[in-house]
């Protein structure tokens, strides 16, 4: 896999250039298809989330450079994010209720299979941009030392992902909690980084954020669901279907809080700098396998 440290790089520049370039490449993989179906869509809509968490990272060594370059990845995931709305809704929909044969709720799952089912609009032409930020990836440079950013950059993504969880817990509405899921991805991508530091360390960390994404993934769709819905005309959506579908996600939404606030307090446990420090001094002993 190409999105993880390597000794063979040469410094973190090198890594930075290596890494990115292969998602960008996988991105115009995709793009070159005129179909780009929504599988496709999933799978380039994560490389960019890679690519932003990589930014974040040496954020602290390109602080002029980085900023625009993740606005600019933003506004392509979100030129790309109603690609595959409809077909989440439905598989949702299909995990939350299964097959129940209550006449309102199979016609408002025959709406919601017709939504998946209709012809998706034409993808936006992101080429220009892709093949543009291909050529400024060879151009980036990181002032400072390697430890440096990488220490901040960690500490940075821990901080914040433990403000979101904070602000999550006092306030658990659906779109805090994926304010929260935002930054335990980037905590999820960076450790992916570092796995090759010490694997039988850094597996398990990377095991345990992505269990904690997914749920947290997983709270969003269901919150996406009940508001669709809410939102459909009485003669789609009938008030006992609706009720129903909204009593259910929010007791299974709750279901993933009581999980997923004590594996994030675990996950993010340590203060941020510190914990970073640590990370650094792994990295440290296997960078000096080259030494």
């Amino acid at each position: 896999m190409s999105y993880r440290f390597d000794l063979r790089d040469a410094s973190l520049t090198e890594a930075l250039h290596r890494i990115a370039a292969a998602d960008v490449a996988r991105i115009r993989r995709h793009l070159a298809d005129p179909a780009l179906e929504a599988d496709a869509v999933h799978d380039l809509r994560k490389s960019v989330k890679k690519l932003r968490a990589l930014l974040r990272l040496v954020r602290h060594g390109m602080p002029d450079v980085q900023p625009a370059e993740n606005v600019i990845l933003r506004d392509a995931a979100r030129l790309l994010s109603g690609r595959r709305d409809a077909a989440v809704r439905l598989a949702t929909y299909d995990r939350l209720i299964g097959a129940d044969p209550a006449p309102a709720l199979l016609a408002l799952r025959a709406h919601l299979v017709a939504e998946a089912a209709m012809p998706a609009a034409a993808p936006p032409d992101l080429h220009s941009l892709f093949d543009a930020l291909a050529q400024r990836i060879e151009g980036w440079t990181l002032a400072g030392s390697d430890r440096r950013i990488l220490a901040e950059g960690l500490a940075d993504t821990r901080a914040r992902a433990r403000r979101a969880m904070r602000d999550a817990r006092e306030n658990p509405q659906d779109e805090v909690l994926h304010d929260w899921r935002k930054r335990a991805k980037d905590h999820w991508y960076q450790a992916r980084l570092f796995t090759p530091v010490w694997p039988e360390v850094m597996r398990p960390i990377v095991a345990e954020a992505d269990r904690l994404g997914e749920a947290l993934g997983d709270h969003h769709d269901l919150g996406v669901l009940s508001s669709h819905i809410s939102a459909l005309p009485e003669d789609v959506a009938r008030s006992e279907a609706r009720d129903m579908i909204t009593a259910r996600a929010r007791d299974a939404q709750m279901a993933i809080e009581a999980t997923a606030f004590p594996l994030g307090a675990r996950l993010f446990a340590g203060d941020p700098e510190e914990m970073a420090d640590l990370w650094l001094k792994w990295w440290k002993v296997w960078r000096a396998q080259v030494a």
